[in-house]
């Protein structure tokens, strides 16, 4: 495996990984090397390694085994791997996030408690110190936000459903942040979220978040033309 010469994205470690899965380096159901040692031979953090593998997990490549390892599922992606099958499967997932974020905003707003404020408070501020950051730590402490908002609807079924598919969004969210950067506006528009939810008013919340999502979906597909 070629060691990469400048500090990657996630993308460029996972990209290596699949140049190693098509070159044969391992079988379907063959455990890949841990953590450490992959990092070690792309000269890269264990954190860029891991999103790698999540980014090729999302695609059906490689599966988990919790406290086990990582292991080669399949030999190809389940879809191309390309600048406009990206922005897509994007869409795709900011379409699922409507769906599940902007119902869970409308009813964190009528549902939520003191605890519940304080964390959506915490997570905001967390979010708004790592503007500008890399892709990768921006799309984890955003998604820990939207998390906790999910989490204050005290829908157990909305909660259930985000975490399910959470992995793929920290992925989706990454690949955004690398083919679009965000604005100062992003951080303003998470912060009218997060003030409707507090002031309990859910169609704000609700409408806030469908309108931020839809922008970011309108946005990435702007990028890829």
């Amino acid at each position: 495996m070629e060691a990469l010469t400048r500090v990657p994205l996630s993308e460029q470690a996972a990209r290596a990984l699949l140049d190693d899965v098509a070159a044969g380096r391992w079988e379907v159901g063959e455990q890949l090397p841990g953590e450490v040692a992959l990092a070690a031979e792309l000269s890269v953090g264990r954190s860029t390694i891991r999103e790698a593998i999540r980014r090729l997990a999302a695609r059906g490549v490689l599966t988990t085994k919790q406290g086990v390892g990582v292991f080669l599922a399949a030999a190809k992606p389940a879809e191309p791997w390309d600048d406009l099958a990206q922005i897509a499967e994007i869409t795709d997932v900011i379409q699922v996030r409507i769906a599940i974020e902007a119902r869970a905003a409308g009813l964190a707003a009528l549902a939520h408690d003191s605890d519940d404020a304080a964390a959506i408070t915490r997570a905001l501020e967390d979010r708004h110190t790592v503007t500008g950051s890399d892709p990768e730590t921006l799309a984890a402490v955003d998604m820990r936000l939207h998390r906790r908002i999910v989490a204050a609807s005290h829908n157990s079924l909305l909660t259930a459903l985000f975490d399910s598919i959470e992995p793929r969004l920290v992925a989706a969210m990454t690949d955004m942040l690398s083919l679009m950067p965000l604005d100062s506006k992003d951080d303003d528009d998470h912060g009218a979220v997060v003030d409707a939810i507090l002031a309990r008013d859910a169609d704000a919340a609700e409408s806030r978040t469908r309108t931020h999502l839809l922008g970011l979906a309108e946005g990435i597909t702007s990028a890829g033309d």
